[in-house]
C-alpha cells in the first residue's frame, strides 16, 4: 500500500496503518470489522491525526473537506468487494 506501512493488526478485527507521507504530525487510518448485532459484519474506519504545531492543525482542517471523498469511495470499495465475495472467499464478478 503506498505512503502506509502496517503498524498492528489484531485478526480479524482491527488493522493499523501509518502514514509514511511528509506531514506535519502523526497519522494514522484504522480499519476494522465487527459482527453486526442483526447477523453480518460491520465495517468501519477512523483517520487519526496528531498534528505537529500550527502547521499540523492547518493541514488538518485543509484536508478534512476530502477525507469523505476519498474515505467514502474506500467504504464503497471495501464493502462492495467484501458483499460479492462468497463464503468460501471466491470473488463473484460485478
Amino acid at each position: 500500500m503506498d505512503w502506509w506501512r502496517v503498524e498492528h493488526i489484531d485478526r480479524p478485527h482491527l488493522l493499523r496503518l501509518r502514514a509514511e507521507m511528509q506531514v506535519p504530525g502523526l497519522a494514522w487510518l484504522e480499519p476494522g470489522v465487527e459482527p453486526d448485532p442483526n447477523g453480518g459484519s460491520r465495517y468501519w474506519q477512523r483517520a487519526i491525526f496528531q498534528p505537529h504545531g500550527l502547521a499540523g492543525h492547518l493541514y488538518w482542517k485543509a484536508i478534512t473537506p476530502f477525507h469523505n471523498a476519498v474515505f467514502g469511495g474506500m467504504v464503497r470499495n471495501i464493502t462492495g468487494t467484501a458483499e460479492r465475495t462468497s463464503s468460501d472467499g471466491a470473488a463473484r464478478p460485478s
